[in-house]
C-alpha cells in the first residue's frame, strides 16, 4: 500500500485555536442514521475527486480494509458533478488542482446540489487564499499532502461527526482570520470587549454553553452578546456571521 503523511495540530497546540472546530447543522445526518437499517450506517461511503491515480489506488486499498467503501472515483470536476448526485456518498476527498475546474469551485457546486455532503479538501499548496475559499465553498476539512492512512481515517470519522479537521499548517490562517474580524469589528461596528470575545468563541466553533463556560457568564448573557453581534454586523445567524468574514482581505 502506498503511504502518505500529514501533520495535524494536536488538541492542546496553539492554545484555543488548537481545538477541533465543531460544525452546526448535522441534524439531518443524525436523522438519517436513526432511520437506517441495521449496519447500513456503520461503513461510510467515500468519493474521491483527484486527477492523481495514486490517490485513487491508495484510498481504494484503504477502503478495502473495511473502514469505508469507495462510492465514486472521479478524475475531474465534470465526472464528480455527474456521478456524485447518484453515488450516495457521505464524504468526498477533493483535490484542489483538477484539470477542468478547481476543486474549490467543484466543492461549491456540489454543496448546492448535495448540502449534507461532507467535503475534505486535499492540497499540496497550503496558501491562505485556498484555505479561505475552501471554507467558503463548504469544506469541513483541509488536509495537506502527503497524508497517512490513519490521518485519512481520522479526518473522515471527524467530519462525519460534524467536526472540522484542519492541518497544522493552516492554523495561522485561522488566527489571522479572527484577528482580522476583531480589527474590522472594532473599526466598523464598535463591538464591546465581551462581544469581541464572544465573536472569537464563535469562530472556534463553540456552542452557547461552551461560550458561557469559557467567558464565565450565563447562557442568557451569551444570547444577549450574540444578539448585539448580529445587529451590529448586519447578519441573522452564526453561519452568516462567519461567511461575512471568511473571504481574505483585499490585496
Amino acid at each position: 500500500m502506498m503511504s502518505f503523511s500529514m501533520q495535524t495540530a494536536p488538541a492542546d497546540d496553539s492554545g484555543a485555536f488548537g481545538r477541533v472546530l465543531r460544525r452546526r447543522g448535522d441534524s439531518e445526518r443524525r436523522a438519517k442514521k436513526a432511520t437506517a437499517t441495521p449496519g447500513e450506517d456503520l461503513v461510510p461511503r467515500v468519493a474521491v475527486v483527484d486527477d492523481d491515480e495514486a490517490i485513487h489506488l491508495f484510498l481504494k486499498d484503504l477502503g478495502g480494509t473495511g473502514h469505508f467503501t469507495v462510492a465514486a472515483s472521479c478524475f475531474n470536476a465534470a465526472q464528480a458533478l455527474e456521478q456524485l448526485p447518484g453515488a450516495r456518498a457521505d464524504v468526498v476527498i477533493m483535490d484542489i488542482r483538477l484539470p477542468d475546474l478547481s476543486g474549490i469551485e467543484c466543492a461549491a457546486k456540489l454543496k448546492t446540489i448535495l448540502p449534507e455532503l461532507s467535503i475534505i479538501v486535499l492540497t499540496g499548496y497550503p496558501v491562505s487564499q485556498n484555505f479561505f475559499r475552501s471554507l467558503m465553498a463548504g469544506a469541513q476539512g483541509f488536509l495537506i499532502k502527503p497524508v497517512t492512512a490513519q490521518e485519512f481515517l481520522d479526518a473522515i470519522s471527524k467530519v462525519l461527526k460534524g467536526e472540522f479537521v484542519l492541518a497544522r499548517e493552516v492554523i495561522p490562517f485561522l488566527i489571522q482570520l479572527v484577528r482580522q474580524v476583531g480589527q474590522v469589528a472594532r473599526e466598523e461596528s464598535r463591538l464591546t470587549p465581551r462581544e469581541e470575545e464572544t465573536l472569537a468563541c464563535i469562530f472556534q466553533g463553540m456552542q452557547d454553553k461552551e461560550i458561557a463556560s469559557a467567558l464565565g457568564i450565563g447562557t442568557a448573557t451569551v444570547h444577549s452578546h450574540m444578539h448585539g453581534l448580529f445587529e451590529k454586523l448586519g447578519v441573522h445567524s452564526r453561519r452568516d456571521l462567519i461567511a461575512k468574514y471568511l473571504a481574505p482581505p483585499p490585496q
